[in-house]
C-alpha cells in the first residue's frame, strides 16, 4: 500500500507502507491494505506509518486523507517528520502559546489561534520524543 502526504510547501512522504494511523477529527483511524474506501478530515495529533516492521511517525495538522483499496493520499496544512522537529523550538513555540493563552480572552480569536498554535508545538515535541 502506497502512503503519500503532501504539504502546501511539499511531498513529505511517499513511500510504500504495511499499515498507516492518523488523527482524524472524529478520532484516530488505521488502514491496512485493501480497507474500504473513504475520505475524511484530519486533526492536530501524531501519524505513525509502519514499513518493513518499523514505526515511523510524523507531526500533523490539519487536512484532509482519502483512504482507497491500494493507499492513502494525505494533504495536510503542516507535517513534520520526527528526525526533521526541532526539539528545542518545539518546546519555546509551545511554552510561548501558553503564556499567550493565559493573557487572551477565552473564545476569542486569537485565544482559539494560540490554542492551536499550543497543541501543534505539543505534537511536535510528542513526536520528536518518538526518534
Amino acid at each position: 500500500m502506497r502512503l503519500q502526504l503532501v504539504t502546501p510547501n511539499r511531498q513529505v512522504l511517499d513511500t510504500e507502507i504495511e499499515e498507516v494511523y492518523a488523527p482524524g477529527t472524529q478520532g484516530e483511524f488505521g488502514v491496512l491494505p485493501q480497507h474500504v474506501n473513504f475520505l475524511t478530515s484530519l486533526d492536530t495529533g501524531a501519524l505513525r506509518y509502519r514499513t518493513d516492521g518499523k514505526d515511523h511517525w510524523v507531526a500533523v495538522s490539519g487536512g484532509v486523507a482519502e483512504v482507497l483499496a491500494d493507499g492513502v493520499t494525505i494533504l495536510a496544512d503542516s507535517a513534520e517528520l520526527a528526525e526533521e522537529i526541532d526539539l528545542d523550538a518545539a518546546k519555546a513555540s509551545a511554552a510561548s502559546a501558553e503564556a499567550g493563552l493565559k493573557e487572551a480572552e477565552a473564545g476569542t480569536p486569537e485565544a482559539t489561534d494560540l490554542a492551536a498554535e499550543f497543541a501543534w508545538a505539543e505534537t511536535r515535541q510528542a513526536v520528536a520524543a518518538r526518534t
